[in-house]
């Protein structure tokens, strides 16, 4: 099999969505080296998209030329928000995770069971059960990262940066992205 043009990773990575696909699957389905994926990524060239990398995954994406007009489509299509309360509760468990709801209830003083399960449906955090825990622990997902535009979570700002800072970064959430329909 020759090596595939920038155009079938396209079409692959708007198949997937905003789930985007990672990288070793990229690989084994174009039957090419990582090298070779990066080497497509890197060429890539099409006006108003382009391929991001956050984690492992590589995800189409628009481009920042586009940013005002989406914002727009967005803020008109947007019918819910993230609560106060969900806010809170994503930073508690990007910052701390993996946590438990009870280790939230515990730093928020109050039940999060509804903020937690919404950050789950708009898929920003996911619910894992581990061997060494009888409670599920939650983490952020990729789409987190995504929505954020950071690659890793330590790229996060530190409690070291201006608080202002931090809470700018998480209503950044709210003010463009708006509901995530799956």
């Amino acid at each position: 099999m020759s090596i595939p043009n920038s155009g079938i990773l396209e079409a692959l990575l708007y198949t997937a969505g905003d789930e985007g696909l990672d990288t070793k699957q990229l690989c084994d389905i174009l039957e090419i080296d990582e090298q070779t994926l990066l080497q497509l990524v890197e060429d890539y060239s099409r006006e108003g998209l382009l391929i991001q990398r956050y984690g492992s995954k590589l995800v189409l994406t628009t481009c920042e030329a586009a940013k005002p007009y989406i914002e727009k489509l967005i803020e008109r299509s947007s019918k819910m928000k993230l609560s106060q309360a969900a806010m809170e509760t994503l930073s508690i468990i990007a910052y701390n995770q993996p946590v438990t709801r009870s280790d939230i209830e515990m730093i928020r003083g109050t039940n999060s069971d509804g903020a937690a399960k919404t950050l789950i449906a708009k898929g920003l955090i996911e619910a894992k059960s581990e061997e060494q825990s009888r409670s599920q622990q939650l983490y952020t997902t990729d789409l987190f990262l995504n929505v954020f535009g950071i690659e890793h979570i330590d790229e996060l700002p530190t409690t070291d940066e201006d608080e202002e800072e931090i809470e700018s970064f998480f209503n950044n959430l709210v003010n463009q992205k708006g509901e995530h329909n799956e």
